[in-house]
């Protein structure tokens, strides 16, 4: 339980700490929900309408297991030529050769058995790492995202194993490998080995959200960054702040974390209309939306379209609003700037979010993506973005194409990119190469194969076919984007 008096201490430090002065570049890691290409009017979002320059990853979500390993395309209709959504989706790396793509397999519609059927089976395993990395080869990808929803007690070790294989199977194409997790202490205590999952990824996207919507009788706050003090012991543990610091507390590095951000507020119908705050009466989660069509939510794009009047919740840091019998908690820009603030305090690699297609992309209610373009200017340090706890106040952020992209996302080891330093090692006349630092870089004399050096030993891998090794980006990339 936090108590009262520390959490007001921590809110002063929260305020007094800025990314104003960071001066590294931090991960801004996007998924895209797919299926709002179907989504009616002003809420259709295909790749054609993604801003390759406000994110460094951009993650396509999502992928299938099989009970036998392979990978399952969820809606075959993306790949027909009417839609060509990956076509599209890998074609945006040649409008930003720094954007790291990847593709999300999991996620709520894919349970968890087959997650469990596969990790429980080592060869099962080496399928399905064999087939993500074909899979990743055959659409030029980056990287890839295992979103697991949940791990139980008994696969805990399990899944530790199956990322082992991945990380193994990925390291010759330098390959990004991610996890998204649940944050809070009562799921992440049952499901990961924090230390052991720390290692072998490259970020680990916390899902710092959702965290009271199923609460019944009454209104809270979806993705609140401090708890109430009217908060039992475990609600007290259903926040961003309390999350962050269980992670940090059993081992994961705070530069793999990056704090998720829901771009979709909790909905919930009022008993009555003249109760309208936090913790108000409650008969049920909220009407469906224009666009989203789901009980219980709306998109960000929804929220400021209502238009309706806007309240800030100053002690647990939340935006909420309601019309008639209808109330909503969600994030705003004045929101993602104090979320901004705790990524800069504790030192996190950067923040993530869910998901871009429910942002206001078409500037329906001001400058386009507001909540995107919020959140890439505050974690590099941008001064422009403003504060503001109105969801229908237009914003003064700079157009997105004007925000400089990021190319620092590090490859699956701790080793420092090879664009950091020059380079460190020297080849004999025979074409032999000699170590002097550890590193990943190009081959001399071939450009389609890059080596790592560990403790003065090379070992040389092939980039995919087609395909080059870039060094400022520490992986393999269009030969266009290479000067070889």
């Amino acid at each position: 339980m936090v108590r009262w008096a520390s959490l007001l201490g921590i809110l002063v430090a929260l305020s007094a700490t800025s990314l104003l002065s960071a001066v590294e570049s931090k991960e801004v890691v996007c998924y895209y929900g797919t299926w709002a290409v179907y989504r009616p009017g002003n809420g259709r979002f295909s790749p054609d309408d993604v801003d390759p320059f406000l994110c460094t990853q951009l993650v396509f979500a999502f992928l299938d297991i099989n009970p036998d390993g392979s990978l399952r395309i969820m809606d075959e209709n993306l790949m027909t030529p009417s839609y060509d959504t990956f076509g599209k989706f890998s074609a945006l790396k040649q409008r930003n050769p720094a954007l790291k793509t990847m593709v999300a397999v999991g996620g709520w519609n894919a349970g968890p058995t087959n997650f469990a059927t596969v990790a429980s089976n080592q060869q099962l395993r080496v399928n399905f790492a064999r087939n993500a990395v074909a899979f990743l080869q055959k659409y030029r990808l980056n990287g890839m995202d295992i979103d697991w929803e949940y791990p139980g007690a008994g696969d805990k070790s399990n899944f530790v194993l199956l990322l082992k294989e991945l990380r193994d199977a990925f390291a010759p194409n330098n390959f990004i490998l991610t996890v998204a997790v649940g944050a809070s202490e009562g799921t992440a205590s049952v499901a990961y080995d924090i230390p052991a999952i720390s290692g072998l990824v490259n970020f680990i996207n916390l899902m710092t959200y959702d965290f009271h919507y199923k609460v019944a009788g009454a209104t809270c706050h979806n993705a609140p960054l401090a708890p109430s003090p009217s908060d039992t012991a475990w609600q007290a543990q259903s926040n961003v702040q309390a999350s962050v610091k269980y992670w940090l507390s059993k081992g994961a590095p705070a530069a793999k974390l990056t704090l998720g951000v829901p771009f979709y507020g909790r909905t919930f119908t009022l008993s009555n209309p003249s109760q309208n705050g936090v913790g108000a009466p409650t008969r049920g989660l909220g009407n469906k939306g224009p666009i989203t069509d789901e009980l219980g939510l709306l998109g960000y794009n929804e929220i400021c379209a209502n238009r309706w009047p806007a309240q800030f919740d100053s002690i647990q840091i939340a935006a909420y609003a309601s019309n008639g019998d209808q109330w909503v908690s969600y994030d705003d820009v004045s929101v993602i700037k104090r979320k901004c603030d705790l990524i800069a305090q504790y030192g996190l690699g950067g923040g993530m979010v869910w998901s871009i297609e429910t942002d206001d992309f078409k500037g329906i209610c001001g400058p386009r993506n507001p909540l995107l373009t919020a959140l890439k200017g505050c974690v590099d340090g941008n001064t422009n973005n403003p504060v503001t706890a109105n969801p229908t106040a237009a914003t003064t952020a700079k157009p997105a194409t004007t925000v400089k992209p990021a190319t620092t996302v590090k490859p699956a080891t701790t080793v420092k990119p090879a664009t950091t330093v020059k380079p460190a090692t020297t080849a004999k006349p025979s074409g032999q190469i000699v170590c002097n630092r550890d590193g990943y870089y190009r081959h001399p004399t071939n450009c389609a194969q890059f080596y790592r050096c560990v403790s003065g030993t090379a070992y040389i891998y092939d980039c995919a076919p087609g395909t080059v090794y870039n060094e400022k980006i520490t992986a393999c990339d269009w030969p266009a984007n290479v000067q070889c």
